[in-house]
């Protein structure tokens, strides 16, 4: 990308809702999965995930690296539909990196919920980009950490609205 070409800017005003009262069934089936990888712990691990539990939400999953000193959000993956629906690839990259001000609030709402709470929330709302109309998305968030304490990834499924 050239520093001449405008920056493309994801805006979203997302709503947390912490009773997982999905709309989308396709969520409701993430969030199932999460629960039985829990096996009586508080979180899962992306370690107790094959490959084989992700195909059905294939293309709509992202993972976010949690750095906890400073707190810092990085895409480790996007799936290819939401990659296309957002035309971006942040693959890799840093959420502080992508969105300033009040964007980062938002992109990042959700996630300060998880850490707050250690539980998965249910975000609602429009994501907007910067050449196409209002979108509607329903989203699984969901903690994973590799010491079954200490939250160091997220898991995200999206549902697009038609």
């Amino acid at each position: 990308m050239s520093d001449t070409q405008p920056t493309r800017r994801i805006v979203s005003d997302r709503a947390v809702d912490t009773k997982l009262q999905f709309n989308d069934q396709f969520l409701q089936s993430a969030l199932d999965l999460w629960r039985e990888k829990c096996a009586g712990r508080e979180m899962p691990s992306r370690a107790d995930f094959s490959h084989e539990d992700f195909l059905p939400f294939m293309g709509d999953i992202a993972l976010i690296d949690v750095e906890q000193e400073p707190l810092r959000f990085r895409f480790r993956l996007i799936g290819t539909n939401i990659t296309t629906t957002v035309m971006r690839d942040m693959t890799g990259q840093y959420l502080d990196m992508i969105y300033s001000g009040d964007n980062y609030d938002n992109a990042v709402r959700s996630f300060m919920s998880i850490l707050d709470h250690g539980r998965p929330v249910r975000g609602t709302g429009n994501v907007s980009h910067a050449e196409k109309d209002y979108r509607r998305v329903e989203v699984l968030d969901a903690p994973l950490s590799s010491d079954g304490e200490t939250i160091d990834m997220i898991l995200k499924i999206v549902a697009w609205a038609n």
